[in-house]
């Protein structure tokens, strides 16, 4: 058991200083300052929001067209189903 615990702490160690290393590399040789950084992030969170909500807006519009057009489609069949039925006592009696 204790080997298997040497071979797993290696790599995560490793994963671990690697991390740390990269974020304080980040934050030394980050071009912006944090304030704009986070005004960046609120811009791109916000035009992905706005994104989603005109994807989401077309696809209602989308959705009501199909809607109405199935419900036409219906009507139209009821409609004919209707029409034959009617036919078909006349031409009985």
């Amino acid at each position: 058991m204790t080997r298997n615990r040497s071979k797993w702490n290696h790599p995560v160690s490793a994963l671990c200083i690697g991390l740390g290393v990269g974020a304080v590399l980040g934050i030394l040789f980050a071009p912006k300052a944090g304030e704009e950084t986070r005004d960046d992030i609120v811009d791109t969170v916000n035009d992905g929001v706005e994104e989603v909500r005109a994807r989401a807006t077309k696809a209602a519009r989308s959705a009501r067209k199909f809607a109405n057009q199935t419900r036409e489609h219906v009507e139209d069949a009821v409609e004919a189903g209707t029409e034959a039925y009617r036919e078909s006592l006349r031409s009985t009696s």
